[in-house]
C-alpha cells in the first residue's frame, strides 16, 4: 500500500510539474504576441512621437547622384506646418524626394490601411515591418511598406511605386531635437525603374495604379542624400509663408 501511495505521490508531482511548466510557456507565448503591437497601434506610436510638433524650419542640404543628370550640392530651407504645408526658399533650384522630405504620420493614419507583416532584422536592429492600402483607390501612392524602430517610434525606412514609375526606398536616421523632439538629420533616396513585370512589385502590387499611364519621358535611376541641420521647432509659422512660390522644386 505504501509503494502504491509513493508512487502515486510521484505522478502526482509531476502532474503538477507539467501544469506549472504549460503555464509558463502560454505566460511567455502571451507576453510575446503582446509585444508586436496592431498596425493601428504602431502608427498611433508614430503619431505620438510628432504630436508636439506644429511646425519647423530646417536647413537641408541635398547631394544629387542622378543618371544623364548633372546637379551641384543644393542647399535650402524648409518650412513645415502640420498637417502637410511644405514651403522651400533657396538660391538655387532644390530636387527633393516629395514623398519622404517631410512625413506626417497623422495623414498616414488617415490615409492609409496598416497591416504587420512581421520584424526584419536591418543593421543589426529589430523593426516592425507594416504594409500600407492606400483608403482611396485613386491616391498618388496606393502601397508602401514602412519598417519601424520601436525605441522610438520614428520611420527608419520606407519603399513605394511614386509618380512615374519609380521605385523608391527611403532610409532615414534620427536625432533628438531640444532634448525631447526626434526628428530627421539624414534621408537617402534611391530611385529605380520599374516596369510592369519587375520582381520589385512582389509586395507593391499596384495594376491598377494611375501612375503607369503616366511615363511619357524617359525614367532615370539614381540616389539622394538629404542632411538637416539647425532645426527651430514650434516657432508659430504664418500660413502666408506656404502661399509663396519663391524658387521651383523638382521630386
Amino acid at each position: 500500500m505504501e509503494a502504491v501511495y509513493g508512487e502515486y505521490e510521484g505522478m502526482n508531482m509531476k502532474l503538477q510539474f507539467c501544469f506549472i511548466g504549460i503555464v509558463l510557456y502560454l505566460a511567455v507565448g502571451v507576453r510575446g504576441l503582446a509585444q508586436v503591437p496592431s498596425g493601428s497601434k504602431i502608427l498611433q506610436n508614430i503619431e505620438r512621437t510628432t504630436e508636439d510638433i506644429q511646425d519647423f524650419t530646417v536647413t537641408i542640404e541635398a547631394d544629387v547622384n542622378m543618371e544623364r543628370v548633372r546637379v551641384p550640392k543644393m542647399a535650402a530651407t524648409l518650412y513645415f506646418k502640420k498637417p502637410d504645408k511644405v514651403h522651400f526658399t533657396s538660391q538655387n533650384f532644390v530636387m527633393v524626394p516629395r514623398e519622404g522630405i517631410v512625413v506626417n504620420p497623422s495623414l498616414l493614419r488617415e490615409r492609409y490601411n496598416p497591416i504587420v507583416l512581421g520584424e526584419e532584422t536591418i543593421e543589426g536592429k529589430k523593426l516592425h515591418k507594416l504594409q500600407l492600402t492606400a483608403k482611396d483607390p485613386k491616391a498618388r501612392s496606393r502601397q508602401m511598406l514602412l519598417w519601424i524602430e520601436p525605441s522610438n517610434w520614428t520611420i527608419a525606412r520606407m519603399e513605394t511605386i511614386p509618380y512615374q514609375g519609380r521605385f523608391l526606398r527611403l532610409a532615414f536616421t534620427y536625432g533628438l531635437e531640444d532634448g525631447k523632439y526626434w526628428l530627421p538629420q539624414t534621408l537617402n533616396a534611391t530611385f529605380e525603374n520599374v516596369s510592369r513585370d519587375s520582381t520589385k512589385r512582389t509586395e507593391l502590387d499596384m495594376p491598377e495604379s494611375p501612375q503607369w499611364n503616366e511615363m511619357q519621358r524617359p525614367l532615370r535611376s539614381g540616389s539622394i542624400t538629404v542632411t538637416y541641420s539647425n532645426y527651430k521647432v514650434n516657432v508659430g509659422l504664418s500660413d502666408e509663408i506656404f502661399e509663396r512660390r519663391d524658387r521651383p522644386v523638382k521630386e
